[in-house]
C-alpha cells in the first residue's frame, strides 16, 4: 500500500473517526493506529506517542518506524506536543518531518493531542495508563536491590527475632 500525502484536515478527520471507534480495539492498538495515520497521511519520517508516568519521566507507548540516519544536508524538524487534560500532562506526541516550517504540523499535532487526551480518559483507556505506570514501577523495582526492612535499634531487631536481651 503506497502512502499519499493528505491535508491536515483529512488526517484530523481520520484520527477523529478512528478514536470514535474506540470500543472496537485495544487502547494500544488505537494509539498505534493514530501513529500510522499521522506518519502515513503527513509523510513524517518518524512519529511516536508517549505516555507520562507520575514522576514526569515519559515512557514509549506506541511509535512508528525507528528514525532513519540523517545526512547533514537533510532538513529535519522535530515537533513535540504535550497531550494535556487541563493542567495534567498525560503524554507527548513527537513527530519528525522533512519539511521546513512546521507551523501547520504543530497545529495539527495539537489538535490530535486534544483528541488523544479525551480518548485516554475513557474507562477502557485508563487501563492502558494504569498498566503503563505498573510496568514502569516494576521495571524500576527490578533495577533496585531489595533490602528487608530493619529497625534502627539493634535491641528491637533481636527482640523481633525472639532473642533475649541481657539487661
Amino acid at each position: 500500500m503506497s502512502q499519499r500525502y493528505q491535508s491536515a484536515n483529512a488526517v484530523l478527520l481520520c484520527v477523529r473517526e478512528k478514536l470514535a471507534l474506540a470500543h472496537e480495539a485495544k487502547p494500544e492498538e488505537m494509539l498505534d493506529s493514530v501513529v500510522a495515520l499521522l506518519s502515513g497521511g503527513r509523510g513524517y519520517q518518524w512519529t511516536g506517542i508517549y505516555l507520562a508516568v507520575e514522576d514526569f519521566s515519559v515512557r514509549q507507548a506506541a511509535s512508528g518506524p525507528a528514525p532513519a540516519s540523517v545526512s547533514l544536508g537533510d532538513v529535519r524538524s522535530e515537533i513535540v506536543v504535550p497531550i494535556k487534560l487541563g493542567i495534567r500532562t498525560l503524554g507527548l506526541i513527537v513527530a519528525e518531518t522533512g519539511r521546513a516550517g512546521a507551523g501547520q504540523e504543530r497545529v495539527l499535532l495539537q489538535q490530535v493531542a486534544k483528541l488523544v487526551a479525551r480518548y485516554l480518559t475513557t474507562n477502557r483507556s485508563k487501563q492502558l495508563l494504569r498498566k503503563t505506570r505498573e510496568r514502569v514501577r516494576a521495571e524500576a523495582n527490578a533495577e533496585r536491590p531489595h533490602k528487608s526492612p530493619q529497625s534502627a535499634r539493634p535491641e528491637a531487631r533481636k527482640a523481633a527475632a525472639g532473642e533475649t536481651i541481657p539487661r
